[in-house]
């Protein structure tokens, strides 16, 4: 009876998700399939791969990584991301896992663009930034945190 339970317990805090695309290359592959884990006992944090229902488009699931705050205001400038701190300092966001081609990456089309994350919402991004329909995008840029349903824990196959 002791594994019954624990086998509920593990399915309803872990769960797959099969990757679509290439938003997320070169961190996921079209085809992967990897474990998402509800955000049960924390927060999410900058940096956390989630998949979430789609503000636009709330029928389809994506995957894309947190890069905003609740309550963060965050600038692109330069092909770069910045967190604008309450006084104005500007603090680059580090992203050591994109692959930027010289070429064809480029944040240019919202070059100056500063999104001010609401309360209770998350500005994503996916990894391949070139071929993503992100926050960037969307009419509805902000993840409501209702909106997550977890995080990446681990890549299945």
């Amino acid at each position: 009876m002791k594994e019954f339970f624990i086998y509920i317990f593990s399915f309803w805090l872990v769960t797959s998700f099969t990757i679509s695309g290439d938003s997320m290359e070169p961190t996921f592959s079209d085809g992967d399939v990897i474990a998402v884990e509800s955000y049960v006992f924390e927060e999410p944090q900058r940096y956390d791969i989630i998949v979430f229902w789609g503000t636009d488009e709330s029928d389809k699931q994506f995957v894309k990584r947190i890069i905003g705050l609740s309550g963060e205001t965050i600038l692109i400038r330069e092909d770069r991301i910045f967190l604008v701190e309450d006084d104005g300092d500007e603090t680059e966001i580090e992203e050591s896992y994109i692959w930027k081609n010289e070429e064809t990456y480029s944040l240019r089309e919202i070059d100056g663009t500063k999104y001010e994350v609401p309360e209770g919402y998350y500005f994503v991004l996916g990894d391949n930034r070139d071929a993503s329909y992100d926050s960037r995008t969307w009419h509805s840029p902000f993840i409501p945190e209702e909106n997550i349903a977890g995080k990446y824990s681990y890549t299945l196959f």
